[in-house]
């Protein structure tokens, strides 16, 4: 109910202040508002109340008015999740994989943040700066445990089919077989399943593993990216006037660690690699299937999902090249699928080896054995394949490799250690280091500098050679 008070001021004038409680517009919080009302029309003062009075009237009706739609407004505003969902099908036909999953996993996190802090049902309009710094802070300042894995403490029975527990679902396809031996390391959900699969005691097999841990810079620069993407969603919208995101600030590190210089253990010597080609051609045609990727990776520099997504179609014998154009990768939520390759200098052709063009036609030979006609159907076939001709899964060639290093004696150099291993010798030999990064599918030249400039030759001597001539005066020309 409008309350109201008639004065009288200094000149004699009457005047009204009429004051009512509402609802903020924008808070939804009880609210006094006032309004004064002045004599202009010189009324009397009877006169003057009745039209202070319909005046109270009339303002209490407008604030009702002014509340209700300001409710149906906030109905209107979607909460985070609810925004959050529709940008995210938006992302899932639009944009790659990859980011589809970053960007539900931080979504998943921030929901369960605002959960915790009773905001996840309110509209995205109440969440402010400080709520988005501290979802940040749990991650950029906070080690915690993450008990999320066990380890094998003895060897499992022979008994346990691998290939059975993977038509069953309880693994994936992928799975080493060096799960089953003691001190491997097992996520708990995967050896429960196993276990109940087989009929194993868990706590016999397995023993807990809890570890600090604490995400890096990159990591949590990447959840305020994707809050700050779907906040200015809402600023569209017109649901707020500012991105809460934009204020705050990622104190864990700035240095982005993508573009770090490759350690050598990391890669093969030219003594390694060549042990490594030579152990490889030893192989019988059985093998060979192995034998043709891992060969390619080193000797082509191409990305696993590059290798996986290579087909007959993109050999080029006639010029002795191998054409880029997808890459074939596994997702756990869409399975396998191709796409792109992930810059556009990534599409490239890079020259082949005679000795490796003669190791493609013998691997042709090993198609046509299953396929008479293999030949017109060169867009069908995958190069990394199982012995059924089949594609294989990415994480199948580090296993392959592994076992070979191995069996071999050779240090651990992972699928994309032969990637590595290709471009700084190339560098070590000499070759230009632009013709390198094309090769490689870099953007440009300084992102192989940044990563690759120690495995450069030292110059120091033909520069010393260099000055020493220049200083020479006795070859000058006149």
């Amino acid at each position: 109910m409008a309350y109201y008070k008639i004065t009288e001021t200094k000149k004699h004038g009457l005047t009204a202040k009429i004051q009512a409680y509402g609802k903020d517009v924008v808070t939804g919080e009880t609210k006094l508002y006032v309004k004064r009302i002045y004599n202009t029309e010189k009324l009397t003062e009877a006169k003057f109340r009745k039209y202070v009075e319909r005046a109270a009237s009339d303002f209490e009706l407008q604030l009702q008015e002014a509340e209700e739609q300001a409710v149906e407004t906030r109905v209107r505003i979607l909460t985070f999740a609810e925004l959050a969902e529709e940008w995210l099908n938006t992302v899932k036909a639009t944009l790659s994989v990859h980011y589809y999953e970053r960007s539900a996993d931080c979504i998943k996190r921030f929901n369960n943040f605002l959960q915790d802090r009773g905001l996840f049902d309110k509209p995205i309009s109440f969440i402010k700066v400080r709520d988005v710094q501290q979802f940040l802070n749990t991650y950029a300042l906070h080690s915690y445990n993450v008990p999320q894995t066990v380890r094998l403490k003895k060897d499992m029975p022979a008994s346990v089919n691998f290939r059975e527990l993977a038509r069953m679902k309880v693994i994936d396809r992928c799975t080493s077989y060096k799960m089953r031996v003691k001190g491997a390391n097992i996520a708990i959900a995967t050896a429960k399943a196993m276990c109940e699969a087989c009929g194993l005691d868990f706590k016999e097999y397995f023993e807990m593993i809890s570890t600090e841990r604490r995400y890096s810079a990159e990591t949590v620069k990447g959840f305020r990216r994707m809050l700050r993407t779907i906040f200015n969603e809402a600023i569209r919208y017109e649901w707020i006037t500012k991105n809460p995101v934009c204020a705050t600030k990622v104190t864990s590190g700035s240095n982005n660690t993508a573009l770090r210089p490759v350690p050598e253990k990391e890669v093969f010597s030219l003594r390694e690699a060549r042990y490594f080609l030579q152990k490889l051609d030893e192989l019988g045609r059985d093998d060979i299937n192995k034998k043709i990727p891992l060969k390619m990776m080193l000797l082509t520099g191409v990305r696993n999902a590059e290798m996986c997504g290579l087909k007959w179609c993109d050999i080029d014998f006639a010029n002795g090249l191998v054409h880029i154009r997808r890459n074939r990768m596994y997702s756990p939520t869409f399975g396998m699928y191709e796409k792109e390759p992930k810059t556009r200098t990534s599409k490239r052709d890079i020259p082949l080896t005679d000795e490796l063009m003669a190791d493609l036609k013998t691997y042709m030979e090993w198609f046509r054995e299953a396929d008479d006609e293999f030949d017109t159907k060169p867009d069908k076939y995958y190069l990394a394949v199982n012995a059924m001709r089949e594609p294989v899964f990415p994480r199948m060639l580090l296993t392959w490799l592994s076992r070979y290093e191995q069996m071999w004696g050779l240090k651990n150099v992972s699928c994309h250690g032969l990637r590595h291993t290709y471009c700084s010798l190339l560098l070590s030999m000499n070759v230009p280091i632009q013709t390198v990064s094309k090769y490689m599918g870099h953007s440009d030249s300084t992102v192989t500098l940044k990563v690759y400039s120690h495995f450069l030759p030292d110059t120091q001597a033909k520069v010393v050679s260099a000055l020493n001539k220049i200083s020479n005066k006795e070859g000058d020309d006149d």
